[in-house]
């Protein structure tokens, strides 16, 4: 998992997989974990990066309605969990 520490804060950088291309126009997503601990920062961005696979995959299967439903899913337990979901 790729962290790195803006000023006090650890941030998730990962380039977006080339399979998730035609359903995702950002080739790197970066957010942040709203944390300075690195341990904290390292299961905020696992969980994340799972929830940001988790929708695409479904936006590939072509199931848009389910993925759209997954991806807010996504933002909103992001945000529940003390990060930034962009």
């Amino acid at each position: 998992m790729a962290l790195k520490k803006i000023g006090k804060t650890y941030h998730l950088r990962r380039r977006v997989p080339k399979r998730f291309a035609p359903i995702e126009p950002r080739e790197l997503v970066s957010q942040s974990l709203h944390t300075d601990s690195e341990q904290l920062a390292k299961l905020k961005a696992e969980a994340a990066w799972a929830e940001l696979i988790e929708a695409w995959e479904a936006r590939l299967a072509g199931d848009t309605e389910d993925a759209e439903r997954r991806f807010e899913a996504a933002r909103e337990l992001a945000e529940r969990r003390g990060f930034r979901f962009l």
